[in-house]
């Protein structure tokens, strides 16, 4: 026997609504807090991005999403390489400065960090961080204000202590508690 679950709202909700319903519905969706950098020549730019994820194995392949309008869309579209650099749980001004927030733009999101390119047009990759992966643009297919990136990596740099991530979860930034059954 099916019944109706309780508290649950009507389906013909208002678009207004469910928008609000479903950003906070995913706030409940943590996620591992990325820097995707992009370049093209010397110009370089960067956006803080939770929406990374593994697209494929064979070959390796990941998918991200950005905002159409952003500036690093525009260098993406142009140059089809970037970087997808996994943050550690210590690096949250990291996130912070490449979400430009607090106005920076281009150059300035990079700070006083180390950075390496480790092909000749890569993207840069942050030396620090937990994983850093140098990609380049299969497909991009803008839909509703963003664009879905679909990239094939071409190189991985891993720290090999395999330090706790940072983690964006109900609208802040946080690290993973594990704790033993035991």
């Amino acid at each position: 026997m099916q019944r109706d679950a309780p508290n649950v709202r009507s389906a013909m909700e208002s678009a207004a609504v469910l928008s609000c319903n479903f950003v906070q519905a995913m706030r409940g969706f943590a996620g591992a807090v990325c820097v995707i950098t992009v370049t093209d020549g010397e110009q370089r730019s960067g956006f803080t991005a939770t929406s990374v994820s593994s697209f494929s194995a064979q070959p390796p392949m990941l998918v991200a999403s950005m905002k159409a309008t952003s500036s690093s869309a525009a260098l993406l579209v142009r140059s089809r390489r970037f970087g997808v650099n996994l943050l550690r749980a210590d690096q949250r001004a990291i996130a912070e400065r490449f979400t430009g927030f607090r106005g920076e733009e281009g150059e300035a999101r990079y700070g006083n960090d180390e950075w390496v390119r480790i092909a000749a047009h890569g993207a840069p990759l942050l030396v620090e961080s937990a994983v850093a992966m140098d990609c380049e643009a299969e497909e991009l297919i803008v839909r509703h204000g963003h664009v879905l990136v679909i990239g094939r990596v071409r190189a991985v740099l891993r720290d090999e202590t395999m330090p706790q991530p940072l983690v964006y979860w109900q609208g802040r930034y946080t690290a993973p508690s594990f704790h033993s059954d035991t």
